[in-house]
């Protein structure tokens, strides 16, 4: 599976919409008064990301039981963090949304930063099936 070119062939409007739901995710993960659900900054930001990317880009119904959305946030949060997140991008997309005094510190964004370069894998429905089925069986 060739993660990069799946995330690049989001439409235009998905591409923007991810920008936009990374940008948000980003304010909230670097607030100093939110508290990190995992010792991982890569899979907490893209938990934050993806129930943004539920909420806002949802069909009607159970949504929530939607295994293609929940394929296209991962996917969708490739793209945004290949633009704002990897190699180093991930300070300065911080740094220009949250003010200093609001944000944890400097060295804390270097220890996150450092933890973007990586892609999630599970962008497919068919990875998500079996693990919604388990999850809410």
């Amino acid at each position: 599976m060739d993660y990069v070119q799946q995330a690049f062939d989001l439409s235009d409007t998905k591409k923007q919409a991810a920008k936009d739901i990374f940008k948000s995710a980003v304010t909230v993960f670097v607030n100093k008064n939110y508290i990190q659900r995992c010792a991982d900054a890569h899979v907490d930001l893209s938990g934050v990301f993806g129930e943004l990317w539920l909420v806002t880009q949802r069909g009607s119904g159970e949504f929530w039981m939607d295994a293609a959305l929940y394929a296209e946030a991962n996917v969708a949060f490739n793209y945004a963090n290949m633009h704002l997140g990897m190699l180093g991008k991930f300070i300065k997309t911080a740094e220009s949304l949250v003010s200093s005094n609001e944000r944890v510190s400097s060295k804390e964004l270097k220890h996150i930063s450092k933890q973007m370069d990586s892609l999630l894998t599970a962008t497919t429905a068919e990875q998500w099936e079996a693990h919604l089925q388990l999850k809410y069986a």
